[in-house]
């Protein structure tokens, strides 16, 4: 851990201070305005404000970062929200206040969005869940300490107000004098509001009702205790217990969420709620102290596991590209629940007393209750297997990049003196800089990636030359340099791809390959340039690539999240890259169909029917004047479909029934190309004969000759 921890200790270190401010300004402010004799609703409006402006930051936050920089954005709000804790004590106006919880929110959205994107860009693949999980814990534990500040001093002098605004001014500290530089804010989509509603109503309902809730209760919670004589250090014990069951049931809740239905968890967790909320009160009113703290404890902290649960119920519907986007949306409906909790919850406490906070929580809570119920009738569970991982979040904080089920993108970039100096002599001396990377190869194989990709994106450096230099000196690097020169210059891939292809390297399918893959959404047309470029005396070369291609790509299959997998549409990009490469070697079209669905035996189905579809139309495509004649077409297929029943057997019969809808004359072929097979499943193909409309001669026979087979086998 203290490895994983050392190079973000200052940025750990900003965050801790940071939080500390503010769980102290968070627990002193509704004493102190309940102590001042503000009325209760007006104090749920200034406490309101907080979220207000925390989705104002939200949404605000990328724009600043990418225009101001990681630095000055902490700085600047790190000082402001000194300014408006000082201000909120010197002018207890309940105006004044409101105000100045919007600035709060606001700061607290932007130095959270600045201490995530740079832990983000810092964090590698395999240690960011990590240091998400050590960021939440600074945050939480911060917090917890900050309850405890309250005893400092008394709640009606400036201190406790100048001692928050010391904290919020010393988190800047670390930052500043921090030697990591700031990352490059890249623009994010974003996802509408009815499309996520759309995809995952249950989510966007539950992330409502947690803010709503969880607000409700941090807010609402010191005046309900201060009026039940819970007062000083037990006041300050009462709202950590609020803050460690936030962390401690997270645990429990993750183990359930991956083990179950997660909507028959969400119901426990709602009625956990309820319970709690009718114990509450009851145990305070006879002045159960230690059982007070266990109810708050369940309350407040199974409240605060439905937003991580919500997002997990959210993220199984949704595409790993999408979740970002995804995750920005269901903070912001989160910020509305933040913000009307607060708000109802003090209507009702002005109207019916205090203890109505715990009234509301159960009423909502019902609501909630009521809402799960309805979508377990409407929509059935999805399999335990295909249900995303539970990941430990707090509501605290809007995390994003270091979730690890969201896409991890590895920096393009990153400074060092050799890199500065190598961009810095580009324009001016391309060949200096180039041979700067060309040394840094043999010296620091790790940044000459860096360098190569920073030199790429220089107009005077010529990508095909800077590759050649590099991998000359270090021919080992080879596939790792044409990966960095890709992913920093997509738009010179087919330049680079040239000039492999014309140098003939002996890593020429890694290569390709590599390059393919850096552009997930262009990897075809990788696939099909470097095609052109190859020699027609050199077919291996082309079958190998597309074996290799094709063989990762199913690789990839087997570790994606269902909902991705089922998106990944793979039948559908064989059939593409088989027919983006036939039409550039067609003399082998039938040698790419076999081997791309040999490495992806589930696409046999959709290659056959392109493969035959691209015979037919080469046959109507002779010149006028020539015979047309199907037997050339009839010899294609039944070799084709005797690799297949050697090759993938399982797919033979749907290959078979393929072929012979759009080349009938073929039926009676493969009736005894299956007959002599000793792999086709005779059950399958029963199966799909039931599944068609009408009854086809062709289908009888083949149902007779594999039965006969089969029957023959058994006898033996």
């Amino acid at each position: 851990m203290i490895t994983t921890i050392k190079p973000f200790f200052l940025l750990l270190m900003s965050c801790f201070l940071l939080m500390t401010g503010y769980g102290l300004s968070n627990i002193l402010l509704p004493v102190r305005m309940q102590n001042d004799s503000i009325s209760i609703d007006n104090i749920g409006l200034v406490l309101a404000m907080l979220s207000v402006g925390f989705l104002f930051g939200s949404y605000y936050s990328r724009k600043l970062l990418q225009r101001v920089g990681h630095v000055r954005i902490f700085a600047m709000c790190g000082s402001l929200t000194s300014v408006a804790i000082l201000v909120s004590g010197l002018f207890p106006d309940p105006y004044v206040l409101a105000v100045m919880r919007i600035l709060t929110g606001f700061c607290m959205a932007c130095t959270n969005a600045t201490l995530d994107s740079w832990l983000s860009f810092s964090a590698t693949e395999k240690n960011r869940g990590r240091i998400l999980s050590i960021n939440q814990m600074v945050i939480m534990s911060a917090q917890f300490i900050g309850q405890f500040l309250l005893n400092v001093a008394p709640i009606d002098t400036m201190i406790l107000f100048v001692i928050s605004g010391i904290l919020f001014s010393l988190a800047i500290t670390p930052i500043v004098i921090s030697k990591q530089k700031g990352p490059v804010i890249e623009d994010s989509e974003s996802m509408s509001l009815m499309t996520i509603v759309k995809l995952s109503p249950l989510g966007v309902v539950s992330c409502f009702y947690c803010g709503l809730l969880y607000s409700s209760l941090l807010n609402m919670l010191p005046i309900v205790a201060n009026d039940n004589g819970i007062k000083d250090i037990n006041l300050s014990i009462f709202m950590g217990a609020a803050i460690v069951g936030a962390i401690l049931f997270q645990f429990p809740i993750a183990y359930l969420s991956d083990s179950f239905d997660r909507r028959k968890i969400m119901l426990g967790m709602v009625l956990s709620i309820i319970g709690a909320a009718i114990c509450a009160p009851l145990f305070m009113s006879f002045d159960w102290f230690y059982l007070s703290l266990l109810a708050i404890a369940v309350m407040t902290g199974v409240t605060a596991c439905l937003y991580p649960m919500s997002m997990s119920e959210t993220f199984d519907k949704v595409v790993k590209e999408q979740i970002l986007a995804a995750m920005a949306s269901l903070l912001f409906i989160y910020a509305l629940g933040s913000i009307s909790g607060p708000f109802l919850a003090s209507k009702a406490m002005k109207w019916f007393g205090n203890d109505a906070l715990f009234s509301f929580i159960i009423i909502a809570a019902v609501t909630l209750l009521a809402f799960i119920l309805l979508r377990m009738k409407q929509r059935a569970a999805l399999p335990l297997e295909e249900q995303d991982h539970f990941v430990m979040h707090t509501p605290s904080s809007a995390v994003s990049e270091l979730d690890p089920r969201t896409d991890y993108v590895e920096p393009i970039f990153k400074h060092s003196a050799e890199v500065d100096v190598a961009v810095s002599l580009a324009t001016k001396n391309p060949a200096i800089a180039v041979n700067m990377a060309k040394a840094m190869a043999l010296k620091d194989p790790e940044n000459a990636s860096y360098l190569a990709a920073a030199l790429s994106t220089i107009d005077e450096i010529n990508i095909g030359k800077l590759y050649s230099a590099i991998t000359t000196a270090a021919p080992e690097m080879a596939v790792h340099i044409a990966e960095a020169l890709t992913a920093a210059s997509p738009e010179q891939a087919e330049e680079l791809v040239d000039w492999i292809t014309t140098d003939h390297p002996e890593q020429l399918t890694n290569i390709i390959v590599s390059i393919a893959n850096a552009m997930p959404d262009n990897g075809i047309s990788v696939m099909e340039f470097a095609a052109g470029n190859m020699t027609d005396e050199n077919p291996e070369e082309l079958l190998k690539m597309t074996e290799q291609y094709m063989t990762e790509f199913s690789d990839s299959l087997d570790e994606m999240r269902p909902v991705d997998r089922s998106a990944a549409a793979s039948e559908e990009t064989a059939a593409e890259l088989y027919n983006r490469l036939s039409d550039v070697s067609p003399e082998h079209s039938a040698e790419l169909a076999l081997t791309v669905s040999g490495a992806l035996p589930e696409s046999s189905n959709a290659v056959a029917e392109a493969y035959v579809a691209n015979l037919i139309e080469n046959e109507n495509e002779q010149q006028p004047g020539q015979e047309k004649s199907s037997e050339h077409i009839e010899n294609a297929v039944n070799d084709y479909l005797s690799q297949v029943v050697e090759t993938v057997p399982e797919y033979a019969v749907d290959v078979a029934s393929t072929f012979i809808d759009s080349v009938p004359e073929v039926a009676s072929d493969m009736v005894e190309l299956l007959q002599e097979s000793n792999s086709v499943d005779s059950d399958e193909l029963n199966t799909s004969i039931e599944d068609k409309p009408e009854e086809n001669t062709w289908e009888e026979q083949l149902l007779d000759a594999v039965q006969t087979q089969t029957a023959n086998d058994t006898e033996k």
